[in-house]
């Protein structure tokens, strides 16, 4: 698969990004949003929560880069992932805070206390933060794990699975995440495994149809359990993991075989959506949460609200020197 990217569209430090990946990403912050917005209706959870955070660390395993160091990893990741959520984390509590002081709400210890502790403890407007973190934690553990042996980081993710089967409270409250960054390595590991042996499917529409196709319908129909990898609850034991790997390996041979079929303008418009996720992610809850605070529940208006707000925010900081610590 040729990564070129139209108009010359590059991502300096990691190079040619990837219009399918891309799609995939925007595909998945869209899935984060929705599963926000309307959460607790039935259709959200087999629908949602089967794949769209799993895809996020499926992709960053398709796209490692062997023969890092981990000093280069920790500096890298640290840049991309803890820079934007330190900045947003300071933003989104001094709106927050300031709006619970103006409507009567308490700034207990306990609150300040949760967000500090990041992770599962960091609620709404905090609930996409953990990513952030237990991604950055979990490719710090591959690439330890890989300079020792190529295998290792597949049993420490299995071993990660098998731990929030067995006490998934524990795994989840360990602090900003790190728990929850164990099992998230099988995942990192699954698009490894894709990206290595890529070059032997010569059919990837068909192969991502096949592989995914049926995992999503099981999924949906409620065979397998959906996933909340945030509680560390990984649905049913072994099955569920398998379905959210199907899932998103398939998506990314889908994605990847129907690219070339986008026009040029399409191809700019997934590049430039792509590059807006981080904020759109650490923003969208903040946006619900002050929308619930005023008396909208979840709606078709309520979710273009969420996206599209933080979407604006991105797009202006994009074109800004702030974008390097906010994007």
């Amino acid at each position: 698969m040729s990564h070129a990217a139209p108009s010359g569209a590059t991502d300096v430090t990691t190079g040619p990004r990837s219009v399918a990946v891309d799609a995939l990403r925007v595909a998945g912050v869209i899935a984060i949003v929705a599963g926000h917005n309307w959460g607790g209706r039935e259709w959200v959870n087999p629908l949602l929560y089967t794949w769209h955070v799993p895809i996020f660390f499926v992709v960053t395993g398709y796209l490692w880069k062997a023969g890092r160091t981990t000093t280069f990893e920790i500096k890298r990741r640290a840049e991309t992932l803890l820079v934007p959520y330190v900045v947003w984390i300071v933003i989104v509590t001094a709106i927050w805070f300031a709006v619970r002081h103006a409507i009567g709400w308490p700034i207990t210890h306990d609150l300040v206390s949760d967000v500090l502790k990041g992770g599962w403890y960091a609620a709404r407007p905090y609930s996409a933060y953990w990513f952030f973190t237990a991604l950055f934690f979990a490719c710090v553990f591959v690439r330890l794990t890989e300079r020792v042996h190529v295998l290792l980081p597949f049993f420490v993710g299995l071993l990660g699975v098998m731990w929030a089967t067995v006490d998934p409270a524990s795994v989840a409250h360990l602090w900003e995440g790190v728990g929850l960054a164990v099992p998230a390595v099988v995942f990192i590991v699954g698009g490894q495994m894709l990206r290595r042996y890529r070059g032997t499917v010569t059919r990837p529409l068909a192969t991502g149809l096949v592989l995914a196709g049926p995992l999503f319908v099981l999924g949906a129909c409620g065979v397998f359990e959906p996933l909340n990898m945030k509680g560390a609850a990984l649905g049913s034991p072994v099955a569920s993991v398998f379905m959210a790997l199907g899932i998103s390996l398939g998506g990314i041979l889908i994605a990847e075989a129907l690219e070339q079929y986008l026009p040029t303008v399409a191809r700019k418009a997934v590049l430039f959506v792509a590059q807006l996720s981080v904020p759109i992610l650490l923003l969208h809850t903040l946006v619900t949460q002050l929308l619930s605070v005023l008396g909208y529940p979840g709606t078709k208006w309520t979710f273009l609200v969420a996206y599209f707000v933080p979407f604006g925010i991105a797009a202006v900081l994009r074109a800004t020197p702030l974008r390097r610590f906010t994007l």
